[in-house]
């Protein structure tokens, strides 16, 4: 008798809660454990996942400026070195700046600061 009236008991008792596991009590602290590991790494704290993400994006960026400035050094390194070119840079410079000009050219000199007449 003493048998049957244990069963009903634990019949009864099973419908409304699961019987309590230690090891599934467990599993639930570690799961909230971990839950909040991964948002303090994804969000929180200072070496987070998105912070890490926004480096990197930067760091391409700087490496890619930094190719273009290479190039333009190259290239400025090779225009100071040709002759031809610093001739050039050379004539820009006087007609812009001194007012020079070829033997047979008109300069027209705009003064800044003179009210234009109409």
């Amino acid at each position: 008798m003493r048998d049957i009236g244990t069963r009903i008991q634990r019949y009864r008792l099973s419908r409304y809660a699961p019987p309590e596991d230690r090891v599934r009590r467990g599993l639930r602290w570690a799961w909230l454990a971990g839950a909040l590991w991964l948002v303090w790494v994804g969000f929180v704290s200072e070496h987070n996942l998105l912070r890490l993400r926004q480096l990197s994006n930067e760091r391409q960026r700087s490496e890619a400026r930094l190719q273009r400035l290479h190039g333009e050094v190259a290239r400025l390194d090779a225009q100071q070195r040709d002759p031809a070119a610093q001739r050039l840079l050379a004539e820009h410079a006087l007609r812009e700046k001194s007012g020079m000009a070829k033997p047979g050219e008109i300069v027209y000199q705009i003064r800044p600061g003179d009210p234009g007449k109409r």
